[in-house]
Protein backbone atom coordinates (compact mmCIF):
# COMPACT_ATOMS: atom_id res chain seq x y z
CA UNK A 1 0.00 0.00 0.00
CA UNK A 2 1.30 3.47 -0.87
CA UNK A 3 0.82 7.16 -0.10
CA UNK A 4 0.79 8.67 -3.61
CA UNK A 5 1.39 12.22 -2.34
CA UNK A 6 4.97 11.50 -1.23
CA UNK A 7 8.14 11.23 -3.29
CA UNK A 8 8.89 12.19 -6.88
CA UNK A 9 5.53 12.71 -8.58
CA UNK A 10 6.71 11.50 -12.02
CA UNK A 11 8.12 8.30 -10.59
CA UNK A 12 5.08 7.80 -8.33
CA UNK A 13 2.60 8.24 -11.17
CA UNK A 14 4.57 5.96 -13.46
CA UNK A 15 5.05 3.16 -10.92
CA UNK A 16 1.39 3.37 -9.91
CA UNK A 17 -0.09 3.96 -13.37
CA UNK A 18 1.91 1.53 -15.53
CA UNK A 19 0.68 -1.64 -13.76
CA UNK A 20 -2.87 -0.27 -14.02
CA UNK A 21 -2.47 0.23 -17.76
CA UNK A 22 -0.95 -3.23 -18.23
CA UNK A 23 -3.67 -4.85 -16.13
CA UNK A 24 -6.29 -2.93 -18.10
CA UNK A 25 -4.85 -4.19 -21.37
CA UNK A 26 -4.85 -7.73 -20.06
CA UNK A 27 -8.44 -7.29 -18.90
CA UNK A 28 -9.31 -6.22 -22.44
CA UNK A 29 -7.46 -9.24 -23.76
CA UNK A 30 -10.13 -11.75 -22.84
CA UNK A 31 -12.84 -9.60 -24.44
CA UNK A 32 -10.67 -9.38 -27.53
CA UNK A 33 -10.14 -13.14 -27.48
CA UNK A 34 -13.89 -13.74 -27.16
CA UNK A 35 -14.61 -11.54 -30.14
CA UNK A 36 -11.67 -12.83 -32.20
CA UNK A 37 -12.76 -16.44 -31.69
CA UNK A 38 -16.35 -15.50 -32.47
CA UNK A 39 -15.27 -13.85 -35.72
CA UNK A 40 -12.57 -16.27 -36.83
CA UNK A 41 -14.08 -19.60 -35.77
CA UNK A 42 -17.81 -19.07 -35.35
CA UNK A 43 -18.35 -16.65 -38.22
CA UNK A 44 -19.47 -13.11 -38.92
CA UNK A 45 -22.98 -13.68 -37.55
CA UNK A 46 -21.58 -14.66 -34.16
CA UNK A 47 -19.56 -11.44 -34.24
CA UNK A 48 -22.70 -9.49 -35.09
CA UNK A 49 -24.66 -11.25 -32.32
CA UNK A 50 -22.17 -10.02 -29.73
CA UNK A 51 -22.09 -6.52 -31.22
CA UNK A 52 -25.87 -6.22 -31.29
CA UNK A 53 -26.22 -6.55 -27.50
CA UNK A 54 -22.85 -5.35 -26.19
CA UNK A 55 -23.98 -1.71 -25.66
CA UNK A 56 -26.78 -2.93 -23.39
CA UNK A 57 -24.44 -5.21 -21.42
CA UNK A 58 -21.94 -2.36 -21.07
CA UNK A 59 -24.68 0.00 -19.89
CA UNK A 60 -25.84 -2.36 -17.13
CA UNK A 61 -22.23 -3.02 -16.13
CA UNK A 62 -21.57 0.74 -16.05
CA UNK A 63 -24.01 1.13 -13.15
CA UNK A 64 -21.71 -0.96 -10.98
CA UNK A 65 -18.44 0.25 -12.53
CA UNK A 66 -19.43 3.84 -11.86
CA UNK A 67 -20.61 3.14 -8.33
CA UNK A 68 -17.45 1.16 -7.61
CA UNK A 69 -15.12 3.88 -8.93
CA UNK A 70 -16.82 6.52 -6.79
CA UNK A 71 -16.90 4.25 -3.74
CA UNK A 72 -13.17 3.55 -4.13
CA UNK A 73 -12.49 7.30 -3.94
CA UNK A 74 -14.28 7.30 -0.58
CA UNK A 75 -12.13 4.33 0.50
CA UNK A 76 -8.99 6.18 -0.69
CA UNK A 77 -9.89 9.09 1.57
CA UNK A 78 -10.50 6.77 4.51
CA UNK A 79 -7.16 5.14 3.85
CA UNK A 80 -5.22 8.41 3.47
CA UNK A 81 -6.75 9.77 6.70
CA UNK A 82 -5.92 6.45 8.48
CA UNK A 83 -9.53 5.61 9.33
CA UNK A 84 -8.77 1.94 8.78
CA UNK A 85 -11.51 0.45 10.94
CA UNK A 86 -14.18 2.03 8.78
CA UNK A 87 -12.82 0.52 5.57
CA UNK A 88 -13.64 -3.13 6.26
CA UNK A 89 -17.24 -2.43 7.27
CA UNK A 90 -17.80 0.00 4.40
CA UNK A 91 -16.54 -2.45 1.76
CA UNK A 92 -18.43 -5.41 3.23
CA UNK A 93 -21.74 -3.54 3.38
CA UNK A 94 -21.42 -2.00 -0.06
CA UNK A 95 -20.68 -5.25 -1.86
CA UNK A 96 -23.50 -7.12 -0.14
CA UNK A 97 -25.89 -4.45 -1.38
CA UNK A 98 -24.27 -4.48 -4.82
CA UNK A 99 -24.80 -8.25 -5.08
CA UNK A 100 -28.50 -7.93 -4.25
CA UNK A 101 -29.06 -5.15 -6.79
CA UNK A 102 -27.02 -6.86 -9.52
CA UNK A 103 -28.86 -10.17 -9.08
CA UNK A 104 -32.22 -8.40 -9.31
CA UNK A 105 -31.30 -6.46 -12.45
CA UNK A 106 -29.83 -9.56 -14.12
CA UNK A 107 -33.03 -11.52 -13.49
CA UNK A 108 -35.18 -8.72 -14.93
CA UNK A 109 -33.01 -8.46 -18.04
CA UNK A 110 -33.31 -12.17 -18.74
CA UNK A 111 -37.08 -12.14 -18.20
CA UNK A 112 -37.61 -9.12 -20.46
CA UNK A 113 -34.94 -9.91 -23.05
CA UNK A 114 -37.44 -10.00 -25.93
CA UNK A 115 -38.52 -6.43 -25.28
CA UNK A 116 -34.89 -5.34 -24.92
CA UNK A 117 -33.87 -7.04 -28.17
CA UNK A 118 -36.81 -5.41 -29.94
CA UNK A 119 -35.70 -1.99 -28.72
CA UNK A 120 -32.12 -2.66 -29.88
CA UNK A 121 -33.43 -3.76 -33.31
CA UNK A 122 -31.49 -7.02 -33.14
CA UNK A 123 -31.74 -8.64 -36.56
CA UNK A 124 -34.03 -11.68 -36.52
CA UNK A 125 -31.32 -13.85 -38.05
CA UNK A 126 -29.08 -13.05 -35.06
CA UNK A 127 -31.68 -13.52 -32.32
CA UNK A 128 -30.86 -17.07 -31.15
CA UNK A 129 -27.09 -16.56 -31.08
CA UNK A 130 -27.46 -13.16 -29.41
CA UNK A 131 -29.66 -14.61 -26.68
CA UNK A 132 -27.27 -17.50 -25.97
CA UNK A 133 -24.38 -15.12 -25.35
CA UNK A 134 -26.54 -12.58 -23.53
CA UNK A 135 -28.14 -15.16 -21.20
CA UNK A 136 -24.95 -16.75 -19.89
CA UNK A 137 -23.06 -13.46 -19.64
CA UNK A 138 -25.84 -11.74 -17.69
CA UNK A 139 -26.30 -14.82 -15.51
CA UNK A 140 -22.71 -14.45 -14.31
CA UNK A 141 -22.59 -10.66 -14.36
CA UNK A 142 -21.82 -10.11 -10.67
CA UNK A 143 -18.40 -11.85 -10.55
CA UNK A 144 -17.44 -10.00 -13.74
CA UNK A 145 -18.40 -6.69 -12.11
CA UNK A 146 -16.76 -7.68 -8.83
CA UNK A 147 -13.47 -8.29 -10.63
CA UNK A 148 -13.45 -4.70 -11.91
CA UNK A 149 -14.38 -3.38 -8.48
CA UNK A 150 -11.57 -5.39 -6.91
CA UNK A 151 -9.18 -3.37 -9.06
CA UNK A 152 -10.72 -0.10 -7.81
CA UNK A 153 -10.34 -1.06 -4.14
CA UNK A 154 -6.71 -2.06 -4.66
CA UNK A 155 -6.12 1.29 -6.40
CA UNK A 156 -7.59 3.09 -3.39
CA UNK A 157 -4.86 1.46 -1.28
CA UNK A 158 -2.19 2.58 -3.75
CA UNK A 159 -1.72 -0.98 -5.06
CA UNK A 160 -1.11 -1.34 -8.78
CA UNK A 161 0.79 -4.62 -9.08
CA UNK A 162 -1.78 -7.08 -7.73
CA UNK A 163 -4.47 -6.16 -10.32
CA UNK A 164 -1.81 -6.72 -12.99
CA UNK A 165 -1.15 -10.25 -11.74
CA UNK A 166 -4.87 -10.93 -11.57
CA UNK A 167 -5.26 -9.77 -15.15
CA UNK A 168 -2.67 -12.33 -16.21
CA UNK A 169 -4.59 -15.06 -14.38
CA UNK A 170 -7.88 -13.91 -15.90
CA UNK A 171 -6.44 -13.81 -19.41
CA UNK A 172 -4.90 -17.29 -19.16
CA UNK A 173 -8.15 -18.75 -17.80
CA UNK A 174 -10.15 -17.06 -20.53
CA UNK A 175 -7.92 -18.22 -23.34
CA UNK A 176 -8.07 -21.77 -22.03
CA UNK A 177 -11.82 -21.55 -21.56
CA UNK A 178 -12.41 -20.20 -25.05
CA UNK A 179 -10.29 -22.88 -26.66
CA UNK A 180 -12.13 -25.55 -24.69
CA UNK A 181 -15.53 -24.05 -25.54
CA UNK A 182 -14.82 -24.09 -29.27
CA UNK A 183 -13.26 -27.56 -29.22
CA UNK A 184 -16.26 -29.20 -27.51
CA UNK A 185 -18.81 -27.36 -29.64
CA UNK A 186 -20.37 -25.03 -27.06
CA UNK A 187 -20.42 -22.22 -29.61
CA UNK A 188 -21.02 -18.62 -28.65
CA UNK A 189 -22.43 -19.43 -25.21
CA UNK A 190 -19.14 -21.11 -24.34
CA UNK A 191 -17.36 -17.78 -24.72
CA UNK A 192 -19.64 -16.20 -22.14
CA UNK A 193 -19.26 -19.16 -19.77
CA UNK A 194 -15.45 -18.89 -20.00
CA UNK A 195 -15.63 -15.19 -19.07
CA UNK A 196 -17.82 -15.90 -16.05
CA UNK A 197 -15.61 -18.76 -14.82
CA UNK A 198 -12.41 -16.70 -15.00
CA UNK A 199 -14.16 -13.84 -13.18
CA UNK A 200 -15.22 -16.20 -10.38
CA UNK A 201 -11.64 -17.32 -9.82
CA UNK A 202 -10.19 -13.80 -9.90
CA UNK A 203 -12.96 -12.39 -7.67
CA UNK A 204 -12.05 -14.96 -5.03
CA UNK A 205 -8.43 -13.82 -5.20
CA UNK A 206 -9.47 -10.18 -4.70
CA UNK A 207 -11.47 -11.12 -1.59
CA UNK A 208 -8.43 -12.90 -0.13
CA UNK A 209 -6.17 -9.94 -0.94
CA UNK A 210 -8.58 -7.43 0.61
CA UNK A 211 -8.63 -9.29 3.92
CA UNK A 212 -4.83 -9.44 3.83
CA UNK A 213 -4.74 -5.65 3.38
CA UNK A 214 -7.07 -4.88 6.28
CA UNK A 215 -5.08 -7.28 8.47
CA UNK A 216 -1.93 -5.35 7.53
CA UNK A 217 -3.75 -2.18 8.62
CA UNK A 218 -4.25 -3.77 12.01
CA UNK A 219 -8.00 -4.29 11.64
CA UNK A 220 -8.87 -7.72 13.05
CA UNK A 221 -12.45 -7.14 14.16
CA UNK A 222 -15.38 -8.69 12.36
CA UNK A 223 -17.06 -6.30 9.94
CA UNK A 224 -20.73 -5.69 10.77
CA UNK A 225 -23.08 -4.29 8.17
CA UNK A 226 -22.43 -0.56 8.43
CA UNK A 227 -25.07 1.32 6.52
CA UNK A 228 -23.76 4.61 7.89
CA UNK A 229 -20.58 4.08 5.90
CA UNK A 230 -22.58 3.32 2.79
CA UNK A 231 -24.52 6.54 3.34
CA UNK A 232 -21.28 8.51 3.71
CA UNK A 233 -19.94 7.02 0.48
CA UNK A 234 -23.02 7.96 -1.57
CA UNK A 235 -21.82 11.52 -2.40
CA UNK A 236 -18.79 9.88 -4.02
CA UNK A 237 -20.46 6.82 -5.55
CA UNK A 238 -23.83 8.02 -6.86
CA UNK A 239 -22.55 10.86 -9.10
CA UNK A 240 -19.95 8.53 -10.61
CA UNK A 241 -22.61 5.90 -11.16
CA UNK A 242 -24.86 8.35 -12.98
CA UNK A 243 -21.90 9.71 -14.90
CA UNK A 244 -21.08 6.25 -16.25
CA UNK A 245 -24.74 5.47 -16.89
CA UNK A 246 -25.20 8.65 -18.92
CA UNK A 247 -22.12 7.87 -20.99
CA UNK A 248 -23.12 4.29 -21.75
CA UNK A 249 -26.84 5.00 -22.10
CA UNK A 250 -26.02 7.20 -25.07
CA UNK A 251 -24.47 4.11 -26.69
CA UNK A 252 -27.64 2.10 -25.95
CA UNK A 253 -29.80 4.76 -27.63
CA UNK A 254 -27.45 4.92 -30.61
CA UNK A 255 -27.29 1.12 -30.90
CA UNK A 256 -30.68 0.75 -32.71
CA UNK A 257 -29.47 3.29 -35.28
CA UNK A 258 -26.32 1.25 -35.89
CA UNK A 259 -28.12 -2.11 -35.93
CA UNK A 260 -30.65 -0.60 -38.32
CA UNK A 261 -27.91 -0.10 -40.91
CA UNK A 262 -27.59 -3.87 -41.23
CA UNK A 263 -25.71 -6.98 -40.10
CA UNK A 264 -22.44 -5.56 -41.47
CA UNK A 265 -22.77 -2.56 -39.16
CA UNK A 266 -23.53 -4.79 -36.13
CA UNK A 267 -20.56 -7.04 -36.94
CA UNK A 268 -18.20 -4.10 -37.45
CA UNK A 269 -19.43 -2.54 -34.20
CA UNK A 270 -17.96 -5.50 -32.30
CA UNK A 271 -14.60 -4.83 -33.93
CA UNK A 272 -14.85 -1.07 -33.44
CA UNK A 273 -15.74 -1.49 -29.77
CA UNK A 274 -12.64 -3.56 -29.08
CA UNK A 275 -10.29 -1.29 -31.03
CA UNK A 276 -11.73 1.63 -29.07
CA UNK A 277 -11.46 -0.25 -25.76
CA UNK A 278 -7.82 -1.20 -26.37
CA UNK A 279 -6.84 2.45 -26.70
CA UNK A 280 -9.29 3.86 -24.16
CA UNK A 281 -8.26 1.43 -21.42
CA UNK A 282 -4.73 2.85 -21.61
CA UNK A 283 -5.68 6.44 -20.81
CA UNK A 284 -8.60 5.45 -18.57
CA UNK A 285 -6.35 3.37 -16.34
CA UNK A 286 -3.61 5.97 -16.51
CA UNK A 287 -6.15 8.56 -15.30
CA UNK A 288 -6.72 6.54 -12.15
CA UNK A 289 -3.35 7.91 -11.03
CA UNK A 290 -4.71 11.45 -10.92
CA UNK A 291 -8.01 10.30 -9.44
CA UNK A 292 -6.48 8.44 -6.48
CA UNK A 293 -3.65 10.97 -6.14
CA UNK A 294 -6.18 13.81 -5.90
CA UNK A 295 -8.33 11.90 -3.41
CA UNK A 296 -5.30 11.31 -1.18
CA UNK A 297 -4.24 14.97 -1.53
CA UNK A 298 -7.69 16.09 -0.43
CA UNK A 299 -7.71 13.60 2.43
CA UNK A 300 -4.42 15.11 3.67
CA UNK A 301 -5.38 18.69 2.66
CA UNK A 302 -2.38 18.97 0.30
CA UNK A 303 -4.40 20.98 -2.22
CA UNK A 304 -1.37 22.78 -3.64
CA UNK A 305 -0.10 19.54 -5.20
CA UNK A 306 -3.15 18.79 -7.31
CA UNK A 307 -2.51 21.07 -10.28
CA UNK A 308 0.91 19.62 -10.96
CA UNK A 309 -0.64 16.17 -10.73
CA UNK A 310 -3.01 17.09 -13.57
CA UNK A 311 -0.14 18.02 -15.90
CA UNK A 312 1.85 14.94 -14.95
CA UNK A 313 -1.25 12.80 -15.52
CA UNK A 314 -1.81 14.38 -18.94
CA UNK A 315 1.80 13.82 -19.97
CA UNK A 316 1.70 10.22 -18.79
CA UNK A 317 -1.57 9.56 -20.61
CA UNK A 318 -0.26 10.94 -23.91
CA UNK A 319 3.04 9.05 -23.70
CA UNK A 320 1.36 5.73 -22.92
CA UNK A 321 -1.55 6.09 -25.36
CA UNK A 322 0.10 7.46 -28.51
CA UNK A 323 1.91 4.20 -29.48
CA UNK A 324 -1.39 2.28 -29.43
CA UNK A 325 -3.10 4.92 -31.56
CA UNK A 326 -0.27 4.83 -34.10
CA UNK A 327 -0.37 1.02 -34.30
CA UNK A 328 -4.16 0.91 -34.76
CA UNK A 329 -4.17 3.75 -37.29
CA UNK A 330 -1.17 2.74 -39.42
CA UNK A 331 -1.80 -1.00 -39.28
CA UNK A 332 -5.59 -0.73 -39.30
CA UNK A 333 -6.16 -3.69 -41.61
CA UNK A 334 -4.08 -6.26 -39.68
CA UNK A 335 -5.53 -5.01 -36.38
CA UNK A 336 -9.13 -5.33 -37.56
CA UNK A 337 -8.47 -8.61 -39.33
CA UNK A 338 -7.72 -10.19 -35.95
CA UNK A 339 -11.50 -10.29 -35.55
CA UNK A 340 -12.56 -10.86 -39.16
CA UNK A 341 -12.41 -13.93 -41.36
CA UNK A 342 -11.03 -13.50 -44.87
CA UNK A 343 -14.52 -14.00 -46.34
CA UNK A 344 -16.18 -11.32 -44.16
CA UNK A 345 -18.37 -8.84 -46.02
CA UNK A 346 -16.47 -6.01 -47.69
CA UNK A 347 -18.77 -3.51 -45.99
CA UNK A 348 -17.99 -4.94 -42.54
CA UNK A 349 -14.28 -4.57 -43.24
CA UNK A 350 -14.74 -1.06 -44.61
CA UNK A 351 -16.54 0.16 -41.48
CA UNK A 352 -13.93 -1.35 -39.17
CA UNK A 353 -10.95 -0.11 -41.22
CA UNK A 354 -12.36 3.42 -41.35
CA UNK A 355 -12.67 3.64 -37.59
CA UNK A 356 -9.21 2.25 -36.87
CA UNK A 357 -7.47 4.39 -39.50
CA UNK A 358 -9.22 7.74 -39.21
CA UNK A 359 -11.12 7.93 -35.90
CA UNK A 360 -8.59 6.56 -33.42
CA UNK A 361 -6.20 9.58 -33.67
CA UNK A 362 -9.03 11.77 -32.34
CA UNK A 363 -9.11 9.66 -29.20
CA UNK A 364 -6.36 11.91 -27.82
CA UNK A 365 -9.17 14.45 -27.42
CA UNK A 366 -11.18 11.91 -25.45
CA UNK A 367 -8.06 11.35 -23.34
CA UNK A 368 -8.35 14.97 -22.15
CA UNK A 369 -12.00 14.45 -21.19
CA UNK A 370 -11.16 11.29 -19.26
CA UNK A 371 -8.25 12.91 -17.44
CA UNK A 372 -10.54 15.59 -16.04
CA UNK A 373 -13.14 12.98 -15.14
CA UNK A 374 -10.42 11.49 -12.92
CA UNK A 375 -9.67 14.90 -11.40
CA UNK A 376 -13.34 15.64 -10.73
CA UNK A 377 -13.80 12.22 -9.10
CA UNK A 378 -10.86 12.77 -6.78
CA UNK A 379 -12.19 16.21 -5.83
CA UNK A 380 -15.74 14.92 -5.36
CA UNK A 381 -16.79 17.63 -7.83
CA UNK A 382 -20.00 15.85 -8.71
CA UNK A 383 -21.54 18.72 -10.64
CA UNK A 384 -18.54 19.10 -12.94
CA UNK A 385 -18.21 15.35 -13.47
CA UNK A 386 -21.86 14.88 -14.32
CA UNK A 387 -22.27 18.02 -16.45
CA UNK A 388 -19.20 17.30 -18.59
CA UNK A 389 -20.30 13.72 -19.21
CA UNK A 390 -23.87 14.78 -19.91
CA UNK A 391 -22.65 17.32 -22.47
CA UNK A 392 -20.60 14.65 -24.24
CA UNK A 393 -23.40 12.08 -24.18
CA UNK A 394 -26.16 14.44 -25.38
CA UNK A 395 -24.01 15.90 -28.15
CA UNK A 396 -23.04 12.39 -29.30
CA UNK A 397 -26.65 11.22 -29.31
CA UNK A 398 -28.02 14.27 -31.14
CA UNK A 399 -25.22 14.29 -33.70
CA UNK A 400 -25.69 10.55 -34.34
CA UNK A 401 -29.43 10.97 -34.79
CA UNK A 402 -28.76 13.82 -37.21
CA UNK A 403 -25.90 12.29 -39.20
CA UNK A 404 -26.48 8.51 -39.32
CA UNK A 405 -29.66 8.67 -41.46
CA UNK A 406 -27.82 10.57 -44.19
CA UNK A 407 -24.21 9.37 -43.75
CA UNK A 408 -24.62 5.86 -42.31
CA UNK A 409 -21.64 4.63 -40.27
CA UNK A 410 -19.59 7.66 -41.29
CA UNK A 411 -22.20 9.80 -39.55
CA UNK A 412 -21.74 7.66 -36.45
CA UNK A 413 -17.98 8.28 -36.56
CA UNK A 414 -18.26 12.03 -37.16
CA UNK A 415 -20.80 12.43 -34.36
CA UNK A 416 -18.52 10.59 -31.95
CA UNK A 417 -15.53 12.83 -32.78
CA UNK A 418 -17.50 16.07 -32.51
CA UNK A 419 -18.89 15.02 -29.10
CA UNK A 420 -15.32 14.50 -27.83
CA UNK A 421 -14.35 17.96 -29.04
CA UNK A 422 -17.37 19.58 -27.36
CA UNK A 423 -16.67 17.95 -24.00
CA UNK A 424 -12.91 18.62 -24.16
CA UNK A 425 -13.52 22.33 -24.73
CA UNK A 426 -15.86 22.38 -21.73
CA UNK A 427 -13.46 20.71 -19.26
CA UNK A 428 -10.50 22.82 -20.43
CA UNK A 429 -12.46 26.02 -19.87
CA UNK A 430 -13.42 24.81 -16.39
CA UNK A 431 -9.78 24.05 -15.60
CA UNK A 432 -8.21 27.25 -16.91
CA UNK A 433 -10.82 29.44 -15.21
CA UNK A 434 -10.16 27.66 -11.91
CA UNK A 435 -13.70 26.46 -11.32
CA UNK A 436 -12.34 23.09 -10.17
CA UNK A 437 -10.39 24.41 -7.17
CA UNK A 438 -11.11 22.26 -4.10
CA UNK A 439 -12.71 23.56 -0.93
CA UNK A 440 -11.92 22.31 2.52
CA UNK A 441 -14.42 19.54 3.25
CA UNK A 442 -14.16 17.19 6.18
CA UNK A 443 -14.45 13.48 5.62
CA UNK A 444 -17.34 12.14 7.66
Amino acid sequence: MKDLTKGNIYKTFFLFGLPLVLSGLLSQAYGIIDTAIAGQFLGERALAAIGATSPLISFISSIFWGYGVGFSIYVARLYSSKQYEKIKSAVYTTYVLMFIVCTTISALMIVFHKQLFLFLQVDESLYDAAFEYFFFYILGLFPIIFTANGVYIMNAFGIGSFPFYMSIVSTVLNIGGNILAVSIGLGIKGLAIASVFSALVVSTCYVIKFFACVKEMGVNKKAPLGFAHTKNSLPFAIPNMFQQMVMYFASVLISPLVNGIGVAASASYSVITHVYNIIACVYQNSARSISNYTAQCVGQKKYHKIKKGVWVGLLQGIILTTPFILICSIFHKPVCNIFLKADAQALTKQFAYTFAAYVTPFMLINLICNLFHGLFRGLKSTGLLFSSTLLGAISRLLLSMLLIPSMGMNGFFVGWILSWIAEALFVLLIFFFGRWQPKDDALT
